[in-house]
């Protein structure tokens, strides 16, 4: 929704839009659905849903270009097999990371993740980032909070509302509405020299 805010605003227009229930595996009749005279199809499934629908559309002889929602092409989907691996082959997308940042923070990140997880995949998931900020600021607001989550967490809120949370690819901090303000990454897929797809750095947003 905040794509298509901007993207209308533009001047954009949208022929469609279908909303699916997560775990759907039947894309046949959405597909049939899309358009000849449009420009792109923007994507924002991630997980199953996105393997099965990208998977139909390309069988389908689908061949508009895409652009990802941020869970589209996270490792999730980029990391499974099939056809559709070459197909997706420079969508765009934006994220809060990218696989191949040059930061040292991140490398020694991403190493670390690999290290953890040998067979996992090539670069660290969006949820394994997710879930490794949102951890780390929970403990470091524990901590500055000295474990207090009387009064209705109120010291720990406090010490989370004030925090400037040093991450793998830049400071976290939140805005008055409690959302976390960062450098966001624009990025599309690529192939690297072992065949794996990742998340190029086309530009970044600072925060």
């Amino acid at each position: 929704l905040g794509f298509l805010k901007d993207f209308c605003g533009l001047g954009g227009s949208v022929k469609g839009r279908h909303w699916v229930p997560i775990g759907n595996k039947d894309y046949s009749s959405i597909v049939a659905s899309i358009p000849d005279d449009i420009d792109a199809i923007f994507v924002a499934l991630g997980g199953s849903d996105a393997i099965n629908f990208l998977s139909q559309y390309e069988q389908a002889g689908g061949d508009k270009p895409l652009i990802g929602g941020t869970i589209t092409v996270d490792q999730s989907v980029l990391g499974s097999k099939g056809r559709r691996k070459d197909y997706i082959i420079g969508t765009p997308s934006a994220s809060p990371m990218a696989d191949n940042l040059e930061s040292k923070d991140w490398q020694d990140w991403k190493a670390s993740y690999k290290k953890q997880f040998p067979k996992g995949f090539p670069s660290p998931s969006l949820f394994a980032y997710y879930y490794y900020v949102a951890t780390k600021a929970a403990l470091t607001g524990l901590d500055k909070a000295k474990g207090d989550v009387s009064n209705n967490n109120k010291k720990l809120n406090r010490a989370l509302t004030k925090l400037k949370l040093k991450t793998p690819t830049g400071v976290v901090t939140l805005d008055k509405n409690r959302q976390a303000i960062i450098d966001v990454f624009i990025t599309e897929v690529a192939k690297d020299a072992d065949g794996n797809l990742y998340n190029k750095v086309v530009k970044v947003v600072p925060e």
